[in-house]
């Protein structure tokens, strides 16, 4: 556990904490290093197999700014 948390000395975990305390920091941590994994791997797999990187956010439509400014043109206070 000391890989995953700087604190998490053997004295530590065997004198301040319960063993369901210690298993409930070893499971998140694991958790953690496997979502990190994931992350990396997918990333990688992206990068060598040439897929372009598209944002979640982005659905490819472009503003429609005439209308826009057709609806909320007098609403808008500049400074």
């Amino acid at each position: 556990m000391g890989i995953m948390y700087s604190w998490a000395t053997p004295d530590h975990l065997l004198n301040q904490m319960s063993m369901n305390q210690v298993m409930l920091y070893y499971e998140k941590g694991i958790k953690a290093i496997e979502l990190q994994a994931r992350i990396f791997w997918g990333v990688l797999g992206e990068a060598l197999s040439g897929q372009e990187k598209v944002s979640e956010t982005d659905n490819g439509d472009k503003p429609d700014l005439d209308r826009f400014y057709e609806l909320y043109g007098n609403r808008i206070k500049r400074r």
